[in-house]
């Protein structure tokens, strides 16, 4: 006997409404609250500046972790899909890096932005300067 019930297209799970529910309440509750009150923001970028990739523990020394509050926010940059996420490209070693905007598109070439930067540590800062004041304007209201 068939069924005369039929689904929605696009289904709400096809368009990941789950996900982007919970996405959104985690950046209202937890990472707003940092980005939005100027101190902790002055703290949150002086910390990523001064270490904005992380080292790995090596020969004795311990591994150099961020804090908790700066790995929320950075938890939060990182989910975000393909499409429109910076990346850094070295254009060469130890000497050019540059930020490139992914298309989200597999095999479809990257878009560069502008400016050049001369290490992974300037660039990658870069990048999460860019990214917070992405995430800022898009929750403005």
């Amino acid at each position: 006997m068939a069924s005369d019930y039929k689904y929605k297209e696009p289904s709400n799970v096809a368009l990941n409404k789950g996900h982007k529910h919970t996405d959104d309440f985690i950046t209202r509750k937890y990472v707003l609250p940092l980005l939005t009150n100027p101190e902790k923001l002055r703290q949150l970028i002086e910390e990523h500046r001064a270490n904005p990739v992380g080292t790995a523990p090596a020969k004795g020394k311990p591994v150099n972790q961020h804090s908790q509050e700066l790995q929320t926010v950075l938890d939060k940059l990182r989910r975000q899909g393909m499409a429109g996420k910076y990346v850094t490209v070295c254009a060469k070693l130890h000497e050019d890096y540059r930020i490139a905007i992914c298309s989200g598109v597999r095999g479809k070439p990257l878009e560069f932005l502008d400016e050049t930067y001369s290490s992974e540590e300037a660039a990658e800062h870069a990048i999460f300067l860019k990214r917070i004041n992405d995430l800022l304007n898009y929750y403005k209201e």
